[in-house]
C-alpha cells in the first residue's frame, strides 16, 4: 500500500474516534509523559494539536507551571520550521496553514532540546514515523546526533501500522500511546 493511501486510511480511523474519547485518551498520554519528566529543568519540543491529533494540552499546562521550557513548531516556509518558546496559553496564535504556534520570538535549535515530542499519522513497531508528508521533522533532525534530543512519538494505539520507511526517515526513541510508553 502506498504511504498516501495509508495516510488516508489511518486519518479516517483517527477522525472517526469521537472527540470526547480522543480528549480522554490525550489526557492519558499527557499523564504518561508528565510522570516521566525528570525533576531537573528540561527543554521540551512539543506541538500544538491540529485536527484529530493527540492533544497535549494537559502536558503543556503542567510545563507552564514547572521549571521546564516548552517549544512548539512555527512554520517558516513549505520546507522549514523553527521551534518557538511557549510560556503559557496567552502566547498561542494561529499562523500559517491554520496551525497554532507561539508568538514568542525566543526560539530553540532542535539539537539543544532534551525531548522532541512529535505527532504522527502512523507509527510502526520498529519506531518509524509516518507524518503528513511535509518532511519538517526529518529535515529538523537531519543534523542531530542519535538520541539528541530524545525523539518521542505520540499517537493513539489505533495508529500502529506496517510500512516501509524512506532512507531519510528518523526513528522514534519512544512511542507513547494510551497504553503506555514503548522504549525502542
Amino acid at each position: 500500500m502506498s504511504k498516501q493511501r495509508l495516510r488516508t486510511e489511518i486519518l479516517k480511523k483517527r477522525d472517526e474516534v469521537p472527540a470526547y474519547h480522543r480528549a480522554r485518551l490525550s489526557n492519558i498520554i499527557s499523564n504518561h509523559l508528565i510522570r516521566t519528566l525528570p525533576p531537573n529543568d528540561y527543554r521540551i519540543g512539543s506541538y500544538m494539536a491540529h485536527g484529530s491529533e493527540v492533544d497535549l494540552e494537559a502536558l503543556h499546562n503542567h510545563l507552564f507551571t514547572s521549571t521546564h521550557h516548552c517549544f512548539v513548531p512555527r512554520i517558516l516556509t513549505k520546507t522549514s520550521m523553527e521551534l518557538a518558546y511557549l510560556r503559557n496559553n496567552a502566547d498561542i496564535i494561529i499562523a500559517k496553514f491554520g496551525i497554532r504556534t507561539s508568538d514568542q520570538q525566543i526560539t530553540a535549535d532542535v539539537n539543544t532540546l532534551d525531548w522532541l515530542i512529535m505527532p504522527c499519522v502512523a507509527y510502526d513497531p520498529r519506531g518509524y514515523r509516518l507524518g503528513m508528508g511535509g518532511g519538517y521533522y526529518d529535515r529538523a533532525l537531519k543534523m542531530c546526533a542519535p538520541k539528541s534530543p530524545i525523539r518521542i512519538g505520540v499517537a493513539f494505539d489505533l495508529q500502529e501500522s506496517i510500512f516501509e520507511p524512506d532512507p531519510w526517515d528518523r526513528r522514534f526513541d519512544w512511542i507513547v500511546t494510551e497504553n503506555g510508553i514503548i522504549h525502542l
